[in-house]
């Protein structure tokens, strides 16, 4: 497979560095409430389904209103699109929430991070592209990081399912695939228009399930308000953010920042709600935060080289 190099600016990857920890804390904060939302007995597939149609709605509606030249897609694009969001999007969060439906969260948000191994293998044997060994170094550090600041150290966690661990394992695969394909799209497509075709893709895809298990929604009018804002802000621009950061860094090292997420959780959840951080989740926070600053170190030949054949 022929492989093309991508000159990008050193300033272009610290931007794209800087929107996947944005992303990140977006990402955390909503997580955050759909926590809050799970104590007071929602259901976890009821809210995932809601963030990607409240994202698909609120994306629609800005596009035709501000761009509406950019709804149009090449009709051979298209099923590229609808595989991104019906496995890449839907799939990672339907996955994700049937895993956290049997485990502890901390442990299924730990076993999705090891979809990043895939990831960084991916790039280095299937893409043929060099990943040095500092991003190796990275990679081993925000998920030993990881481990400590989810908490998964602490040994009732550790009496888990198998079935949520096969989950947890699928979901690993679709967060990796979702990086992957996300990489690969948003360089031949504009990141909103890739992303309003995904979350549409996925919207159908949890209709559909909503059909065939019979699930009933939410009637309370003030969880839809809740969920329109966590559509808006932590899934819509959020990953928006995130594709567009794609677009001069690579899948491996935005994943690797991507970890951020939990030591902006677990900042956030102090913050508000209260809870408290124990010694060994800081020392995780700060292996993770160390980690991002190892794989942000890196030399400039070590920035977005695109198939030219996918």
């Amino acid at each position: 497979m022929a492989l093309t190099r991508h000159s990008r600016r050193p300033a272009g990857r610290r931007a794209g560095y800087g929107l996947v920890v944005l992303s990140a804390f977006l990402f955390a904060g909503g997580g955050n409430v759909v926590k809050a939302l799970f104590r007071l007995g929602y259901s976890p597939l009821v809210l995932a389904q809601l963030r990607i149609w409240w994202a698909f709605a609120w994306l629609l509606v800005l596009m035709v209103a501000i761009r509406p030249a950019r709804l149009a897609v090449s009709r051979r694009e298209l099923p590229a699109l609808a595989v991104f969001g019906a496995v890449g999007l839907a799939g990672v969060q339907l996955s994700y929430y049937l895993t956290i439906a049997r485990i502890n969260i901390a442990v299924a948000l730990l076993v999705q991070y090891l979809g990043l191994v895939a990831v960084t293998a991916f790039e280095r044997y299937h893409r043929q592209q060099q990943v040095r060994a500092q991003v190796w170094g990275a990679l081993a550090m925000v998920l030993v990081g990881a481990f400590f600041a989810v908490g998964a150290y602490q040994p009732a966690l550790f009496r888990v399912n198998l079935p949520g661990v096969m989950l947890g394992l699928v979901s690993a695969a679709f967060f990796a695939f979702y990086l992957l394909r996300a990489s690969t799209l948003a360089r031949r497509i504009d990141p909103w228009t890739m992303l309003l075709y995904g979350f549409g893709a996925g919207s159908l895809l949890w209709a559909v399930f909503d059909v065939a298990t019979d699930t009933a929604l939410p009637a309370d009018w003030r969880i839809w308000v809740v969920m329109g804002l966590l559509g808006l802000i932590g899934t819509l621009l959020a990953h928006g953010l995130f594709v567009m950061a794609l677009r001069t860094i690579r899948p491996s090292a935005a994943g690797i920042v991507a970890t951020a997420e939990p030591v902006f959780a677990g900042l956030i959840a102090f913050l508000v709600f209260g809870d408290k951080l124990q010694p060994l989740q800081l020392l995780g926070a700060g292996v993770i935060v160390a980690g991002i600053i190892t794989v942000q170190a890196g030399r400039t030949d070590v920035g977005v080289i695109a198939p030219s054949i996918q």
